[in-house]
Formats: C-alpha cells, sequence, structure tokens
C-alpha cells in the first residue's frame, strides 16, 4: 500500500502540474522514488490511472512521464540504468538505484545525432506522428497519418532503431487525414489514435485492441466546422477523461469534445468563433490556476490567442492576444526557464522565424525572443533536453529540408545552434524518444515528399 500511494501522489501530482512535486526518470520515462532503493521490473498496482499517462513541465523537474499499464499496474524500467539517464528530485536528495545487468553504471555527458539518417518507407503523404508502445512489447512505436494515402500506419519498433518490416496500416474513413495525437479515451488502458480529416471535416478514432490487429475500424464524426487543421487530447473539465479541441481553419473556431469516457464524445461540441484562420492548438495551466488552458496560432491575424479555462471545457470571454511572426503554422507549450510554469513556442511559417514566449507566471506573455537562424518555412517544434544538461531545448522541423537545433539556455533564451540534415525535403512532423533503448533520446522525422520516415540515432561523443 505504501508504494501504491506513492504512485497516486506523484501520478496526480505531475497530472495537476504541483511544482513542488519533482520526478526522477530513468530511460524510457520510468519513475523512482527518492532515497529509495528499488529492484528493477518491479511493478506498482494503481487503481485510477488509466494507462498511467503524465506530462510534466520540464526537464529541470522530469522529462515526459509515461507509464505503460498492464491490468493496473505500472512497470519501473526494464534494462540496465545509466548514471546519466537520472534526474534528481531535488538538489540535496539522491536515488539509489539497483542496475539490471550488475555492471558499472557508466555516464555519457556530450552526445550528437547520426548523419546520415535511417529511412524508412511510408505509405503517401505522411504528415503527422506520435509515439508510444502500441503493441505493449516494451519497445517504442511510431503510428503516421498518411494524408494522400487516406490511412494511418504504424512502425513497430524493434527496439534498436529499427522498425518491423511489416507496417501495419489502417484506414480512416476520412478524406486527408492530417494531425493525430494519442490518448486512452474509452478508459480500457489502451492506447487509442485520433486524427482530423482535412477534407471531410472529420475525426476519425482507432481504438487499441490488445491483440495483432492493434485498432479497431474507425469510428468518424464530424469536427464541428470545416477544414480540420489539428486536434490534441487534455482533460478540460477535470474529470480525469481526455477531451478533445480541433482547431477547424476553414470556420474560423476551435471546437471541444468532452469525453464521456467510453469512447463516445459530447455533442454538439463547444465551439469558439473569434479566432481567425486558427491553425494550431496547445494546452497548459498558463495562469496556475488548476485548470488547463489553451494556446492558439491564428495564421490569419498572425497572433497567438491564450484562452483561460474555467475547468468544465468552456473558457474566459476575454483572450489575450500577442503578435507572432508572419503565419504562425504552430504552436507548442513547454517550460523554457525551469520555473515550473508553461511558456509558448510559435513557428512562423512565412517569416521563417520561432517566437519564444514567456509567462510571467500568472498568464502573462509579454517577453518574446524571435529565432531566425536556420529556419526555413517551419512546421513543427518538439520540445525535449536533446543535450543532457536538463535544459529543454528546440528541434524545429522545416519545409526545407534540415532539423534546427536550439540549445536552451536555461533562462527562457536559446544560443548555440546545430543543423541537421533529414535526407529529404517538405518536412512534417518531427518527434524525440528513445527508439534504441540505449538512453539517449533520437529524433524521428517525416520527409513528405519522398514519403520517408527518418530516424536519428543519438550517439555518445
Amino acid at each position: 500500500m505504501f508504494w501504491q500511494r506513492v504512485v497516486l501522489l506523484l501520478l496526480l501530482a505531475c497530472c495537476l502540474s504541483i511544482s513542488a512535486t519533482k520526478i526522477i526518470i530513468i530511460k524510457d520515462a520510468r519513475l523512482v522514488p527518492s532515497n529509495t532503493t528499488v529492484v528493477l521490473n518491479a511493478l506498482f498496482n494503481i487503481t485510477s490511472q488509466y494507462e498511467c499517462v503524465c506530462q510534466c513541465l520540464s526537464a529541470s523537474q522530469c522529462r515526459t512521464v509515461t507509464y505503460y499499464g498492464y491490468n493496473n499496474t505500472c512497470s519501473l524500467f526494464s534494462t540496465s540504468v545509466k548514471q546519466t539517464w537520472l534526474r534528481r528530485m531535488s538538489s540535496n536528495q539522491s536515488t539509489n538505484v539497483i542496475s539490471l545487468d550488475n555492471g558499472t553504471l557508466s555516464s555519457c555527458t556530450t552526445y550528437d545525432f547520426q548523419q546520415p539518417p535511417s529511412l524508412f518507407v511510408t505509405n503517401a503523404g505522411p504528415t503527422a506522428m506520435v509515439s508510444s508502445d502500441f503493441n505493449r512489447d516494451g519497445h517504442i512505436d511510431l503510428a503516421v497519418t498518411n494524408t494522400d494515402a487516406q490511412s494511418v500506419s504504424v512502425f513497430v519498433g524493434l527496439g534498436d532503431g529499427s522498425f518491423d518490416a511489416n507496417v501495419l496500416t489502417f484506414p480512416t474513413n476520412g478524406s486527408n487525414p492530417y494531425w493525430l495525437t494519442a490518448g486512452d479515451f474509452n478508459s480500457d488502458g489502451h492506447i487509442d489514435l485520433a486524427n482530423c480529416n482535412e477534407g471531410s471535416n472529420t475525426i476519425s478514432i482507432l481504438f487499441g485492441y490488445d491483440n495483432s490487429s492493434l485498432f479497431s475500424a474507425p469510428t468518424t464524426f464530424l469536427s464541428g466546422g470545416t477544414l480540420p487543421s489539428s486536434i490534441i487530447n487534455v482533460d478540460l473539465n477535470n474529470d480525469m477523461k481526455s477531451d478533445l479541441v480541433v482547431t477547424n481553419t476553414g470556420s474560423d473556431k476551435i471546437t471541444v469534445f468532452l469525453s464521456n469516457g467510453n469512447g463516445t464524445f459530447q455533442f454538439p461540441g463547444l465551439s469558439m468563433t473569434t479566432l481567425t484562420l486558427p491553425s494550431s492548438v496547445a494546452s497548459g495551466d498558463f495562469n496556475y490556476d488548476g485548470k488547463m488552458d489553451l494556446a492558439v496560432a491564428s495564421r490569419g491575424t498572425s497572433q497567438l490567442y491564450i484562452l483561460f479555462g474555467l475547468g468544465n471545457g468552456t473558457f474566459q470571454s476575454n483572450m489575450s492576444i500577442y503578435s507572432t511572426g508572419s503565419t504562425p503554422y504552430l504552436v507548442r507549450a513547454g517550460d523554457f526557464n525551469g520555473d515550473a510554469v508553461f511558456d509558448v513556442v510559435v513557428g512562423n511559417f512565412y517569416s521563417n522565424s520561432v517566437n519564444v514566449f514567456i509567462n510571467n507566471g500568472s498568464g502573462a506573455f509579454n517577453t518574446m525572443y524571435t529565432y531566425t537562424t536556420s529556419i526555413v518555412n517551419p512546421i513543427d517544434i518538439a520540445i525535449h533536453d536533446l543535450n543532457a544538461d536538463s535544459i529543454v531545448d528546440l528541434a524545429v522541423s522545416n519545409q526545407g529540408g534540415n532539423i534546427t537545433i536550439y540549445y536552451g539556455t536555461g533562462n527562457g533564451t536559446f544560443g548555440l545552434v546545430k543543423s541537421l540534415s533529414s535526407q529529404g525535403q517538405t518536412l512534417k512532423s518531427i518527434i524525440i524518444s528513445d527508439l534504441n533503448e540505449d538512453g539517449l533520446d533520437d529524433i524521428a522525422i517525416l520527409n513528405r515528399q519522398n514519403n520517408k520516415l527518418a530516424v536519428l540515432l543519438a550517439e555518445c561523443i
């Protein structure tokens, strides 16, 4: 019971963004309590936390924490431990860890990414991508929307940075599937997928199965508007269920679908119609009131909208509005200065720039930094610690074909810049994950023009 309470408290604190709770992670985000010696492969029983998924604010607190739950349990970790995988809970605490192979703990303080990348063939028009262990074999898999093939493909990870030759493909029953999100929408403990279909103005949901087929036939419903361009899942009414938020670019609104917890959603969706060509949405508790808020990029007015949540799926009538570069294509949220408050980054397609908005702690973003070096038509941004200094960095996917890394300084600004080749053009979604299970986080990115998935493995130097 003691360990069960520890895990439940840490999960709850993380999901509610309580800054006083720091979490240590090892390798692919398994949790270890502080000042505790634990046995590898141990299981903690859980009760109400479906899939045990929780997002932390920053690498200075913790990285993204994802528990792969099996029969209402959350496993710790399954391979040997390296010293640099540890994240301290605070400066005066430590963690004792037993190595699986009883070998010497090793460290890696500097690493780079392999060039050229490994390339894997996708279906036509790969656009968006999410990662998870969909088949529950302990390895990270990738799910990709194929806009020109009207499908979603799953690349089954082998744990060595490569994928099973048998790429699983699922129809979406919608036209031009675009961005997608992963979550447990029917509360059965399996990861599901939801994507927006731009051509048919619909949302498709693939429910996860615990068998070789992985996903069900798609369930589709109207997106609440036209040209749905992005989709996220977030709990907007504090009921521990994953709600959906969709930007309907063609009808100048965002639509919220509150979850019933059984795979269905409340209709009609709740819509905000005071936006102009909303192109992307991100979530976070920006004003630190325990209620999730939204950041929306408007490519019609080149502005960033902040919508403050009321905790019931609706938002305050007064929005905060900030100017961005020309035609903001995407928005992401993360803690860039280590103050345990969500900041926001925007990628501006036509001004070839990235804007970083720093939160003052109460939801105001009056400090903005602009970066342009090596950026050409930014499409996506991944937020992650890419050099093992416990400070979050930015990895920018550029339509021109390169990946631009901005290394964080810890105070909200970004310094050293690195440019990496993807061996392709018209880049789309980018994610960061440890694909070869060596404790270093790798880069995966989609090349839409040549229908390729590029993987850049991290290596210690």
